[in-house]
């Protein structure tokens, strides 16, 4: 009977452990976007309602090109950030990114899943080398959709794992944007991506807002299937 219940309790024990969501591992972040270019001004990641790690933005990133804009090869780019060593894996997210083609400042706020750890964390086979979905990807296309996706590391296992999707809302509580609007701030920057890319946006119509939802959907379901063998522990 003894020996029942030291079994009993161990199995109990490893189930707690089980289903406990982890909270440290490697992880990355990244933003960018399809067809647009935004400039990312603010991030800042919270875990059990506390912040966590918090950045000022890392910079410029291009997804506008005029071959993307021609043949709409429209599927997410670029994937800077800055380094999160040390950081708990968020289980929210703030962001802040300005969008030259819509000439406004988006803040995607968003919850993440409870196991994204554990997601994180699992082990793949690709190619003959392990690889895990370890990156945390922000997009934001023309229109203020944003998608947030779970995307594989240097071997790039895949398909990417949709987390989250919405529009993202206008910011109108930024000092900055209430002493000097959008339009003034990043006046030069805007102008070189209207000049170059205006008149090309009028010949070719791109989707704005929840329209691009089947179109990513779509370009996700033609992603090679990299994940059918996982590493278990």
């Amino acid at each position: 009977m003894r020996k029942v219940l030291v079994m009993l309790c161990l199995c109990l024990s490893l189930l707690a452990q089980a289903s406990e969501p982890v909270s440290y591992m490697p992880w990355r972040y990244g933003v960018g976007s399809n067809i647009d270019d935004i400039e990312a001004t603010r991030t800042v990641f919270y875990r059990n309602q506390r912040e966590v790690y918090s950045d000022s933005g890392a910079g410029i990133y291009v997804g506008a090109t005029k071959k993307g804009i021609m043949r709409k090869s429209n599927y997410w780019g670029g994937r800077g950030g800055f380094p999160t060593k040390g950081t708990p894996v968020p289980d929210k997210a703030l962001l802040e990114m300005v969008s030259y083609h819509d000439h406004k400042r988006y803040r995607i706020e968003v919850d993440l899943p409870a196991d994204l750890g554990r997601q994180m964390q699992q082990v793949y086979l690709v190619d003959g080398r392990h690889d895990r979905r370890d990156f945390l990807y922000f997009g934001l296309a023309p229109g203020g959709y944003y998608e947030v996706l779970l995307q594989g590391g240097l071997l790039g296992v895949s398909p990417d794992i949709l987390l989250a999707r919405g529009i993202a809302s206008e910011v109108t509580d930024d000092w900055r944007d209430k002493r000097i609007p959008i339009a003034r701030q990043y006046k030069n920057n805007l102008a070189v991506f209207d000049e170059k890319y205006g008149a090309l946006f009028k010949q070719y119509p791109i989707p704005l807002g929840m329209a691009w939802a089947p179109i990513m959907d779509a370009y996700r379901a033609a992603q090679p299937k990299t994940d059918e063998q996982p590493i278990t522990k």
